[in-house]
């Protein structure tokens, strides 16, 4: 039902759009003038940039169900007014160039909705195996729609286009609405559909600038882009020269639109496998440009409609079948969260400003210099020297990614020798001979593609000595659709490691379409339990988006009676098994109803299960386990659980965090020095803002903590960005922090030893002096830790080393590395610090160089009680106590008022000690 209905919604708009597209190129090119297309296309490029932000900003207030439907609603009112116009003759320029605008964002904006709605609705496994499916409705829209207009468009005239486009469009309406009611709202959380839907991360350009392999792929999308706007104003130009009438041209439009779907299909289906198969993706990526070039010179010597129709038909054809295909497999060796960041900024605004350039180009070869279509071929050609250019960059470094990643040895085997090896030879020679590391990182990239060529040494996998290499081994294979091998896969069930069980499960379910109901009826009521529970959670992996199969499955009644079976097992192992197995199975599951099981077993004694529970409440994204997940942060057996699990709500986690901080008490310090690792891992500036507001925190573990994940941000995630000046202000904190307490170590060690040895004072004294120096030495740490977040890590870490180190020659390396690698703003504060943290002890003339005073004792309590720190506070409160001097009465009397109760009662008690 969901597959069809999203194929259906997908047909809808493309036949939309292949009827309203011809109609307005061929009025706006009959009423304007060809010469008008360069302006259209630089207004194209504004337009989108303009509609892109503001969309942004409406997505923020809005849910993306309500954009979806308010795009469909006022594309259908833009539709009728436009045919309304037509109708009544209104064809002025602003109102063509408005349609002609509109059209261009119609057709990338609801192709995206649809995509950003077919992620929500179908999980990662079942978008791999479906979407080719539903794209097929694309092409078939394509087709259906162009050919529609071309019979259409004579007989009932363009102006009536627009009012048979809103009626196909209002029957997507409906069906958009239904899909998000049933297979969104009612299946996904919030925590869930914000996982799902990928747009721009923080900082997209900064990734592709990082790396040469994304560099090159981006140049060749911008010069494909621009060479196919020349050729579409190529096109456009010779057809409107031979076709006066607007409703031929739109006809003629319409004819070669579905045409070029037809041949693009065709190609893909039956020629692109075997042309990336036999010449390797490095000569596939010159297919489109060759044929472009040919079209060029064939436009440039005989400027007449074939030719037109020649060059755009390799564009048109080629593009969305073998150079697609070869573009997809220069994606592969790049890491798939990077890629996720970085595709619809490259698809977007990379297109966007691709158009506009385009559009420049012809404004200055048109209206500047007077130049006929026919020569602007002469700059194709130029432009694909460009691509052929960075086509071959691209390839080089598509055989290096791969070889670098495929050539570390594995623990268990010696680096492979492929140096000679076509990447496909390379690749299969790893998996049939590499180590298990090296497989299955090959593995996970092959999954991306299915392809042919890789089925033979995959399958031969499934004998493999690694239960780990077994299951991805699986998981490859269930993606060939063209291939079952059932009968191999089902002795697998029988295996040793559970994980392959489940996969062996997972893949029967997809290949055994015709008999899987009673296949896993009978695997569910096996009489090995460690195989019915395998069934049980392949079942609930498979359904998890899918309410019908859950349904003809019965999966929560399935595991309800297994829960209530538990009482009756007598065997202790098998009981603890079969409650894991259980709670992973509802975290898969997607049942709210189940979620009651996770909160009785997040109490359960044993500790597995207990930990077990703990991950499959963050697996379930739901609300109403987050405070419970919380409160699991200050129980040391199970903080990294819960820290885990609250980490894969990703980055709509931060809101709860910043909630619990407002409302946070004393008592809950042990938690919140915590919540820092909870977002290392989530690339996002809201990360770097929520860890940078814990520096502030009067605990000094959680500052430390939180320095060590913004260390950890930037090492994963180099392009997020840390202000220099919120760098500086926290330095200076630090260097301010570790001055006074130099200080005021200085004067307790001068004071302990004008004291009795072994005297209660002088003890307190002692324990006091030794916390002073443990901070001096963490708030030298804290400092470098800063300086980190704006210089190189492997820069800085080595230098805390030498700094630190016992030998006198590489402290004195490490200081002067430091002296050249700071700039003067960091320099200033930090090498004073450095030299005196350097001393073997420290000396009045090592204060006075800092230019310090040195206070008097009252002063050094009082600085200390006016500090942060907790344990300083209760160490100094306990020395006044034992010194027993009435002068410090009015210091205890004012953190006898204090908020936290321990610091409370520690001033109470001294109060009493000078009162004796």
């Amino acid at each position: 039902m969901r597959v069809l209905l999203m194929q259906a919604n997908i047909f809808l708009l493309i036949s939309t759009l292949l009827i309203i597209k011809p109609a307005v190129n061929a009025l706006f090119i009959s009423e304007l003038g060809v010469e008008q297309l360069p302006r259209a296309f630089v207004m194209v490029a504004i337009f989108a940039a303009v509609i892109s932000t503001l969309y942004s900003r409406l997505l923020r207030r809005s849910s993306m169900g309500r954009m979806m439907n308010g795009t469909l609603l006022s594309s259908i009112f833009i539709l009728i007014a436009m045919g309304v116009l037509l109708r009544l003759n209104v064809l002025e320029g602003g109102v063509l160039y408005f349609f002609y605008l509109w059209v261009s964002i119609f057709g990338v904006l609801t192709a995206s909705q649809f995509w950003i709605l077919a992620n929500l609705v179908f999980n990662a496994r079942e978008a791999k195996r479906l979407f080719g499916f539903i794209g097929a409705g694309a092409i078939a829209g394509g087709i259906f729609g162009g050919y529609l207009t071309s019979l259409l468009a004579p007989s009932i005239g363009s102006e009536n286009l627009p009012f048979l486009a809103a009626f196909l469009l209002s029957l997507s309406v409906p069906a958009t609405r239904f899909i998000w009611k049933n297979y969104v709202e009612q299946q996904h959380t919030t925590f869930q559909r914000q996982k799902r839907i990928k747009g721009f991360s923080d900082h997209p350009l900064a990734l592709i600038r990082q790396s040469r392999h994304l560099t090159f792929l981006a140049g060749i999308v911008g010069i494909s882009v621009i060479v196919a706007k020349l050729v579409e104003y190529q096109f456009s130009a010779v057809a409107a020269a031979a076709i006066s009438d607007p409703d031929e041209l739109a006809s003629f439009f319409g004819f070669w639109f579905s045409n070029f779907n037809v041949i693009s299909l065709g190609i893909q289906l039956f020629l692109t496998r075997r042309v990336v198969g036999t010449f390797g993706v490095g000569y596939a990526l010159f297919v489109l440009p060759a044929g472009i070039f040919i079209g060029a010179t064939a436009l440039l010597f005989f400027p007449e409609l074939w030719a037109a129709v020649l060059i755009k038909l390799a564009d048109g054809s080629l593009k969305q079948s073998i150079n697609k295909a070869a573009i997809e497999l220069l994606g592969l060796p790049i890491p798939i969260d990077i890629k996720n960041k970085t595709k619809t900024f490259i698809d977007v605004f990379i297109d966007s400003a691709a158009t506009g350039l385009s559009g420049l180009m012809l404004i200055f070869l048109v209206s500047g210099m007077d130049l006929s279509p026919r020569f602007i071929s002469i700059l194709i050609v130029l432009l694909l020297l460009g691509w052929g250019y960075f086509a071959l960059q691209v390839r080089r470094e598509y055989i290096q990614s791969f070889k670098l990643k495929i050539l570390k040895p594995s623990p268990e085997k010696k680096a492979l020798d492929i140096g000679n090896e076509s990447v496909v030879n390379g690749l299969k020679k790893v998996l049939n001979n590499g180590g298990e590391r090296q497989i299955i990182y090959i593995l996970k990239q092959l999954q991306e593609l299915g392809d042919e060529r890789f089925f033979q040494p995959v399958r031969g996998l499934l004998r493999h000595p690694s239960a780990a290499v077994r299951a991805e081994a699986i998981h490859n294979l269930y993606f060939y659709k063209q291939h079952s091998i059932v009968e191999e896969v089902a002795p697998l069930i029988q295996d040793t490691e559970q994980a392959v069980k489940v996969a062996a499960f997972n893949y029967l379910i997809e290949h055994s379409p015709e008999n899987r109901l009673e296949l896993m009826r009978s695997f569910l009521q096996d009489d090995d339990y460690r195989i019915s529970y395998a069934a049980l959670i392949s079942l609930a992996s498979e359904t998890k988006d899918n309410p019908e199969l859950k349904k003809i499955f019965e999966l929560e009644e399935r595991i309800r009676q297994k829960l209530a079976h538990l009482p009756d097992i007598e065997d202790v192992k098998e009981e603890q098994f079969s409650k894991i197995q259980l709670l992973k199975a509802i975290g898969r599951a997607n049942i709210p109803a189940l979620h009651a099981t996770i909160t009785a077993f997040l109490s359960d004694e044993n500790p597995e299960v207990a930990r077990q529970a703990i991950q499959s409440a963050g697996q379930t994204l739901s609300l109403e386990f987050i405070s419970q997940l919380i409160a699991f942060l200050s129980n040391p057996a199970y903080k990294d659980a819960a820290q885990a699990a609250l980490a894969h709500y990703g980055l709509g986690i931060i809101e709860h965090l910043q909630q619990f901080l407002g409302a946070a008490r004393p008592g809950d310090v042990v938690v919140i020095r915590n919540l820092p690792p909870i977002v290392e891992g989530i690339e996002s500036q809201s990360c770097v803002q929520f860890l940078f507001s814990l520096l502030d925190y009067e605990d000094l573990v959680v500052r430390l903590e939180a320095l060590r994940s913004l260390n950890t941000l930037k090492n994963r995630f180099p392009h997020l960005k840390f202000k220099k000046k919120d760098l500086l202000q926290q330095i200076l904190e630090e260097a301010r922090l570790y001055q006074n307490t130099l200080s005021v170590l200085y004067i307790q060690a001068r004071n302990a030893e004008a004291e009795v040895a072994q005297s209660e004072s002088y003890k307190a004294r002692k324990s006091l002096i030794s916390l002073l120096e443990r901070r001096l030495d963490g708030s030298l740490e804290r400092m470098f830790r800063l300086v980190g977040l704006k210089y190189p890590p492997e820069d800085i870490i080595p230098i805390f080393k030498g700094v630190q180190s016992k030998h006198p020659n590489l402290r004195i390396s490490a200081i002067e590395f430091l002296d050249n690698l700071l700039d003067m703003d960091f320099k200033k504060i930090l090498i004073p610090i450095v030299e005196t943290a350097m001393l073997e002890t420290i000396s009045e003339e090592a204060i006075r160089g800092l230019n310090l005073k040195l206070p008097t004792e009252f002063q050094c309590f009082e600085l200390l009680l006016n500090g942060k720190d907790f344990r300083v506070k209760l160490a100094v409160l306990y020395l006044i106590g034992q010194l027993g001097n009435r002068q410090y009465l009015g210091l205890l009397d004012k953190y006898r008022q204090s908020p936290n109760e321990k610091v409370r009662a520690a001033a109470e008690k001294a109060r009493q000690m000078l009162d004796l």
